[in-house]
């Protein structure tokens, strides 16, 4: 099972997701058992774990997450598995924004980032006023408010806010990782989910740009067109596989696109 967020839920549940200016947050509710979920974010996300348990991988990393942890995670893709609380479900909200919240939330406080580590996950266990944070945010999500999504945009850059008071050198590093590879943000994106990409339409669902937007990160980037690179990338990988593997000519060519 794969989900590539926040993408799949703006297609598929849009009634489930609060909209803010590229803040998406998103109720999630499971009721069994899931196991080798393949998640790839193409945005940062935190998520706070209402109830059950979730095992995540990433790399060398390995965390067993329960109920009342708050993590985050950068863009980049991840293995996990959720395990049901003991009222038989499984319950998280997830946040997902871009590197400009980020950005915006580090030059509005003047934090000064002058660390050498960085961290793509770090993880809290909420307790406290951290703990009353995440209560007052699920009592949003679920409201009617009609402005709900600018208050739980808010809500966010409180429990940042609250991070650097408390957990100040952990959060440093996730915002330090943010920070330092924005600018490689579409090429992380593009090379890690490479899979999943047929068309420039494909190219343009993943980053959620549209076609004259990518052209020009594109060309910033790359010096290519969105076409031309993914070409490139089809022809890396069909040589790559011709020079290694059994598979006929043909098959090779099918699989490359």
């Amino acid at each position: 099972m794969t989900f590539v967020i926040p993408n799949d839920f703006l297609d598929r549940e849009p009634q489930n997701v609060i909209n803010a200016d590229d803040i998406f947050t998103v109720s999630y509710i499971s009721k069994e058992n899931n196991d080798n979920i393949v998640v790839r974010n193409v945005m940062h996300v935190m998520i706070m774990l209402v109830e059950g348990t979730k095992h995540l991988q990433y790399k060398d990393t390995k965390k067993v997450l329960n109920a009342g942890d708050i993590f985050f995670l950068t863009q980049g893709n991840y293995f996990m598995r959720e395990v049901l609380g003991k009222h038989g479900k499984y319950e998280s909200i997830m946040v997902c924004f871009d590197d400009t919240f980020v950005l915006d939330f580090i030059a509005k406080y003047k934090i000064d980032l002058g660390i050498s580590s960085q961290s793509s996950v770090v993880s809290f266990t909420s307790k406290g006023a951290l703990k009353g944070l995440m209560n007052s945010y699920l009592q949003y999500i679920h409201s009617s408010f009609e402005h709900k999504g600018e208050i739980v945009k808010l809500k966010t850059e409180e429990i940042f806010l609250h991070l650097l008071d408390e957990n100040k050198m952990e959060f440093f590093t996730y915002l330090k990782e943010v920070a330092t590879s924005s600018k490689e943000r579409l090429r992380y994106i593009l090379e890690a989910n490479l899979d999943l990409l047929d068309s420039v339409d494909d190219m343009c669902r993943l980053t959620r740009l549209s076609k004259s937007e990518l052209r020009a990160k594109m060309k910033s980037l790359f010096s290519m067109q969105p076409k031309e690179w993914l070409d490139s990338k089809r022809l890396e990988k069909a040589t790559l596989m011709l020079k290694n593997a059994d598979d006929t000519i043909g098959s090779i060519a099918t699989t490359c696109g």
